[in-house]
């Protein structure tokens, strides 16, 4: 059986060697290793020669053969998608006609150019067995980064458009597919009436080998209540959705009453406004902003470091970034949107408060900060959720689902 993965995250080619972020190529080597024997990967993913263009999320990790690749052209713009639009659908038609499972998404932009939008378009063409994933609130991200901010009346009214557009290409897709992921509750509570045999997941990245260690847990638990002051952190892109304007109006709510420093990893176009907001409030001595670090051992080192994760999300994404915290040896402080209170009952790991109260949120943490013994189970508990599921557990019970489906098709997972 031939698995083909289609993805719009570039692999770079540099001295005949393909690279690839580290977040994307754990993913994917777990879905090498845990594929039924028999099983065939091919990877379709643009391909960027001889070094990156703009920024990474984390460090590159070499893809060693491990695949068979089928290149194509990158997409980030209108006119790049119509330079690239023939060679790409040269070389996913191709590809389609000899793979027996297609697994694609809602990732790229603009989408209608995206490799995702084209593979899945032509495995209904061609009759092929294929995944949908949709992994975020795309739709809603394009309405609060651009519809919601543009000033300009014209411009807006474009972006308006466009997100119609997409919800309607999204949609689409999704009932169309013979199967889909949803990416939490928050992605399930809009899509999730649109999708055919759907399928509700996280999808961390975090693998065991990332989990903080017994020793350093303990050492970190012997410290609640007994260090001052108390380090919480924000991880993630500073972008208008992320609400961290939320959670520093939160910080200054309870300067004054207790102490705390926060830590604030990532970068991105909120960055400015957020460091003027934290002066503006009086708190730009507690907030330290350290910008971005590559995903990995950096990031978790410096997780490692806090007692607290807070994450003020405005939109109905499920972020991979709790993982990473709880994974950490976190506990979380999260807005009540589905996703992430759906994350918080099932692993018992914080608290919630209302989306974009920051009065709300000020109080959430002073209560998890005063109450020792509640701070320190909801760290424990988060260990012990991400230990039943991380990377692979996931991606375990992803294939799982696929061969429940479509046992003639799928062969079953070993051990299942």
């Amino acid at each position: 059986m031939k698995y083909l993965y289609v993805i719009h995250i570039p692999v770079y080619l540099v001295n005949g060697d393909y690279l690839m972020e580290r977040a994307a190529v754990l993913d994917l080597t777990a879905h090498i290793r845990l594929l039924p024997a028999g099983v065939k990967l091919i990877l379709a993913a643009p391909v960027l020669y001889g070094g990156h263009q703009g920024s990474l999320s984390g460090p590159l990790d070499s893809l060693d053969g491990m695949v068979k690749m089928v290149e194509l052209r990158y997409v980030n713009s209108l006119l790049q998608g119509v330079k690239s639009y023939g060679h790409n659908l040269k070389q996913l038609t191709a590809a389609i006609k000899e793979a027996d499972f297609v697994h694609t998404g809602c990732g790229g932009f603009p989408y209608f150019f995206s490799p995702c939008y084209q593979a899945h378009r032509l495995a209904k063409k061609f009759h092929k067995t294929n995944l949908y994933v949709m992994d975020c609130d795309l739709v809603g991200k394009l309405e609060m980064d651009q519809v919601s901010r543009t000033t300009n009346p014209v411009k807006k009214f474009l972006w308006y458009l466009f997100a119609k557009l997409s919800w309607k290409m999204y949609t689409t897709a999704l009932r169309t597919a013979s199967v889909t992921f949803l990416l939490g509750q928050g992605v399930v509570s809009r899509y999730g009436k649109y999708a055919c045999n759907p399928m509700e997941i996280y999808q961390p990245i975090v693998g065991e080998e990332s989990m903080i260690g017994p020793e350093e847990f303990g050492e970190k638990l012997a410290k609640v209540g007994a260090v001052q002051p108390i380090s919480i952190c924000f991880a993630g892109r500073l972008a208008p959705e992320k609400g961290l304007d939320v959670l520093l109006r939160g910080m200054a709510e309870i300067a004054s009453r207790i102490s705390i420093v926060l830590n604030v990893y990532g970068d991105g176009p909120q960055r400015y406004d957020s460091e003027q907001l934290a002066s503006e409030l009086g708190i730009g001595d507690m907030v330290h902003f350290h910008g971005n670090l590559d995903w990995g051992e950096s990031l978790f080192t410096q997780l490692r470091k806090n007692h607290i994760q807070i994450i003020p999300h405005l939109t109905l994404e499920m972020t991979r970034n709790a993982f990473d915290g709880m994974a950490s040896g976190c506990a979380l402080v999260v807005s009540d949107t589905p996703a992430l209170q759906k994350l918080i009952v099932d692993s018992q790991a914080g608290v919630v408060f209302h989306t974009g109260d920051h009065v709300d949120l000020a109080d959430k943490l002073v209560s998890m900060l005063v109450d020792s013994l509640e701070l320190t189970r909801c760290m424990e508990n988060g260990v012990s959720f991400v230990r039943e599921n991380h990377r692979d557990t996931h991606v375990r019970r992803r294939l799982e689902f696929l061969t429940r489906c479509f046992p003639g098709v799928f062969p079953s997972v070993e051990g299942e």
